[in-house]
């Protein structure tokens, strides 16, 4: 099962970092660890990034098991909590 996040993509244009958002799908049986990304709120606060977000929006940066890492949406207790929601099985008879 898969898990729908917003992540964040860092680029340049002409020698200048900007941002955009993307959504995306996530196997929650690929992710190592969950940390909190200081650095992006506190660039969001200080309108260093083009986001058109809430300033107090939260970022979670995710480790997966291939090494790499993504900055999504969402505080650590959000994102845990659409993992183990997804993680969740019915049982039948």
């Amino acid at each position: 099962m898969f898990i729908k996040v917003v992540k964040v993509i860092e680029r340049w244009i002409s020698g200048e970092k900007g941002f955009y958002l993307a959504e995306i799908s996530l196997n929650p049986n690929h992710i190592t660890f969950l940390t909190e990304n200081q650095h992006i709120k506190q660039s969001l606060k200080e309108s260093k990034i083009g986001l058109s977000l809430h300033p107090d929006a939260e970022f979670t940066d995710i480790k997966l098991s291939s090494g790499k890492k993504i900055t999504v949406i969402g505080n650590t207790s959000l994102i845990e909590s659409k993992i183990l929601k997804s993680n969740r099985k019915l049982l039948r008879d």
